[in-house]
């Protein structure tokens, strides 16, 4: 035990095999003032450690058994040599011994014989020494910890500029290390200006022997960072340089300036901004003869968000709008954030839902349209608001200066036409000001004739896939899906056509024809005594709140012939949020007749417990992105344990989409799924290939 009190007996171990020795020993060390242990060995000395830790050893090297270096080794795996300093003593007295006794961590080395009169200061030097050294120890540590603590960092730094020592404090730079500063100069560290001017601080601190303060601005990766540096003389040759980041103190500063030009919810430009913003783009562009586009943006389904969930949702899902676009339309992808030079592009919120994108300094149209195309497929994923996910589109208008408008006010005045131009042609798209239709809204427009005529001329098909109990090893239902047999294209899946149909109102009239063929190839699988089990059918959310929609399924069940029990209805989630009391008991109805209903693609709406609760469903379906990522994508495994979980708890059924691996189908199996869908099991067939299927499944194995 260590102390600085003066009536303090330290305690000493004298570990040494020759008995006569010790009793020297320890009468020279009590007259020193020591109060004395003995032990006869190095084992018994380690043993006699385990529960005494005395101020000093006296240790001999050469004992049987375990020998003094070997002692000396295993005491320093638990002490360092100022808590517990070792003084070694040996008849060895040849250098190798000696710088061994070193090695070890001996604190000192005596050799044999010893001077008896010595060794009493001996030992009083060696715990002075120890104890100094563990007083300067603890004393680094405080000085180590308050500079820990303070948000400053300390430079000491010669008069010629040279760092000296470096000491970071907390939420300093973790990129500061001492290596990169100590014995440079402030002009090799720093930019030359900022050094330059500190070196200068540096200078008049130690000729007029004040306190100096500089203020200096450093670039980051993000944005610039601000410093003071607070310089005190520290003798004649030095002086100490205490720097401080005012980052946030200079950023408060700016605060009144930012509530006059920018908008406080999103932090983008306001409207004001936007107008002084373009006039100077407008006048730049007008001097270099150059052309400025201007796209102006209004998310599509923003009303039904803010009905439904709040205005407090609605303004989480303007900022999450406003980050996204700033993140995926970076300066590199001509746009850029605020506060950047003015010739670059720039975004900002005119109000509620509405935002601009200003690209000045254009050659072509060309560079407008592709921001279009990408602020559309920022925009596309979700947005995770009030413990669900909705989805929002984007119609955009665009007017290209000077053609469409030579100031401020017509230009925006020709965007928002145009924008209301995209909504009219069915929203989440974007039109030119001029009203000439763009290839992708030509390449729309025909498809949606050539839509029309498929329906006119018969060219859809049914495929369909079979959905399995992986449990029991046996077919338990299939899934009809939608195949256009184009004259040209060949086969073309929904994905490429299903918004259009959806758009112009087409999905009604196909939807009721999918319904109808996929219950009649049911009935008539049904009259083969092939075993199919379900067969479900997609709807869409708008063929479900077509008025009559109950009365299509009711006669699409008496025209075929089908068992109701033996129909499953897949409905998507968007349908959750605007179904109103009338559709909803529509439903009712539907299932109090036998029909079966299930959530397709659950999870990747707008998942809801409260709106989920209001419809008649019976399975949830996990959409094939999930599914995926399973087993090795944490988040996925976590969301699809979290549906077959809820389900469960629901008492509804669930069904995995999308099934492709091995590994996917045994760890959802694993968390409680027993029916899956995927190209693991079976591709979507057509009607015959699906029929021998179903043949060969009713066929014992012999």
């Amino acid at each position: 035990m260590h102390t600085t009190d003066p009536s303090h007996r330290p305690q000493a171990l004298i570990v040494d095999d020759d008995l006569a020795a010790r009793m020297l020993e320890r009468e020279t060390l009590e007259q020193s003032g020591f109060t004395v242990h003995e032990a006869a060995d190095g084992e018994s000395a380690l043993d006699m450690l385990e529960a005494l830790t005395p101020d000093l050893i006296l240790l001999d090297v050469d004992m049987p058994g375990i020998d003094g270096f070997e002692v000396c080794r295993r005491i320093r795996q638990r002490w360092s040599p100022h808590d517990l300093p070792v003084i070694m003593v040996t008849g060895m007295d040849d250098l190798n011994s000696i710088n061994l006794a070193y090695d070890v961590g001996a604190n000192d080395f005596i050799p044999k014989p010893i001077n008896w009169p010595v060794l009493g200061h001996r030992t009083r030097y060696v715990l002075r020494t120890a104890e100094n050294a563990r007083v300067l120890k603890e004393l680094e540590e405080k000085q180590a910890a308050i500079v820990r603590a303070i948000p400053d960092m300390v430079f000491s730094v010669g008069r010629d500029g040279t760092f000296l020592d470096v000491k970071t404090g907390v939420g300093t730079l973790a990129t500061l290390r001492p290596e990169l500063y100590v014995g440079r100069r402030l002009t090799d560290v720093l930019p030359r200006e900022v050094g330059t001017e500190l070196h200068d601080g540096v200078r008049n601190a130690l000729d007029s022997g004040t306190l100096q303060s500089v203020e200096y601005t450093l670039p980051g990766s993000a944005h610039a960072r601000h410093y003071e540096a607070r310089i005190a003389p520290s003798g004649t040759d030095k002086v100490i340089a205490v720097v401080r980041d005012i980052t946030r103190q200079k950023l408060n500063e700016e605060k009144i300036r930012r509530l006059a030009y920018y908008d406080p919810l999103t932090g983008m430009p306001n409207r004001q901004h936007f107008l002084e913003r373009l006039d100077q783009e407008l006048e730049r562009c007008t001097r270099d003869k150059r052309q400025l586009a201007l796209l102006f943006l209004d998310l599509d389904g923003f009303k039904r968000i803010n009905d439904t969930l709040g205005h407090d949702a609605g303004d989480m899902l303007l900022k999450q709008v406003a980050t996204r676009l700033k993140e995926k339309l970076r300066v590199s992808d001509l746009v850029s954030r605020p506060g950047s030079e003015a010739v670059s592009p720039h975004l900002a919120r005119l109000g509620g839902d509405e935002f601009v994108i200003v690209l000045p300094s254009l050659q072509d149209s060309g560079a407008a349209t592709t921001v279009a195309r990408r602020v559309r497929c920022a925009l596309t994923r979700p947005f995770p608001i009030a413990d669900a996910e909705v989805t929002v589109g984007s119609s955009i208008g665009i007017a290209m200066f000077p053609a469409d408008g030579k100031d401020a006010a017509t230009l925006l005045k020709h965007a928002d036409t145009a924008m209301y131009h995209a909504k009219d042609l069915g929203r989440n798209n974007w039109q030119m000001y001029n009203q000439a239709l763009t290839d992708q809204a030509m390449n729309r427009l025909k498809l949606e004739n050539e839509l029309r005529k498929a329906l006119e001329q018969n060219e859809f098909a049914l495929f369909y896939q079979p959905l399995v109990d992986v449990e029991d090893k046996r077919m338990v239902g299939v899934e009809a899906l939608l195949r256009w047999q184009h004259p040209r294209r060949g086969l073309i899946a929904p994905a490429e056509f299903i918004h259009v149909a959806e758009d112009s109102g087409l999905i009604v009239p196909l939807g009721i024809w999918l319904l109808r063929t996929a219950c009649a190839q049911a009935q008539a699988w049904q009259n083969k005594e092939l075993k199919a089990g379900r067969i479900g059918v997609n709807l869409s959310a708008r063929q479900v709140r077509t008025p009559g929609f109950a009365a299509e399924v009711a006669d699409a069940i008496a025209q075929t012939g089908i068992a109701p029990h033996m129909l499953e209805l897949e409905l998507t989630e968007n349908l959750l949020i605007d179904t109103d009391p009338a559709q909803l008991e529509d439903l009712q109805r539907i299932r109090d007749s036998g029909v079966h209903f299930a959530l397709d693609d659950f999870g990747t709406g707008y998942s809801s417990l409260s709106y989920l609760k209001r419809l008649p469903i019976e399975t949830l379906k996990i959409d094939r992105s999930f599914v995926s990522g399973v087993p090795h994508k944490a988040d996925d495994v976590a969301i699809t344990t979290a549906i077959v979980a809820m389900a469960r708890s629901l008492g509804l059924e669930v069904v995995a989409e999308g099934v492709e691996t091995a590994a996917q189908r045994d760890f959802l199996h694993h968390i409680g799924c027993r029916k899956m869908q995927g190209y693991l099991f079976s591709p979507p067939l057509p009607a015959a290939q699906m029929e021998q299927l179903l043949r060969q499944a009713a066929t014992p194995t012999p």
